[in-house]
């Protein structure tokens, strides 16, 4: 099942796990094509809240991607404070 406000982007939601994507893909796609369609409501830097069960460790995930970046944040300063790779 997908569902989404437009239904284009549900229609690319099923596709994509109908093509053997699993529901992070087919919400990644959903956006995408809302980020298209609906410009004004959906799009990159956008907020996102999100829980994910990975079956195969039986954890659970919870993701809070909220709020604003920092302004000053660039690659140098990320390596300057130690991160081999991009937190988050």
């Amino acid at each position: 099942m997908v569902a989404a406000s437009q239904p284009l982007a549900a229609q690319v939601g099923i596709d994509i796990l109908k093509a053997g994507g699993n529901a992070i893909d087919a919400a990644v796609a959903v956006n995408a094509v809302l980020g298209l369609v609906e410009p004004h409501m959906n799009g990159v830097g956008g907020d996102l809240f999100a829980i994910l069960w990975d079956a195969e460790t039986e954890k659970l995930y919870g993701l809070n991607a909220t709020g604003r970046a920092p302004y000053q944040i660039n690659r140098e300063t990320l390596v300057r404070q130690g991160y081999t790779r991009m937190p988050g």
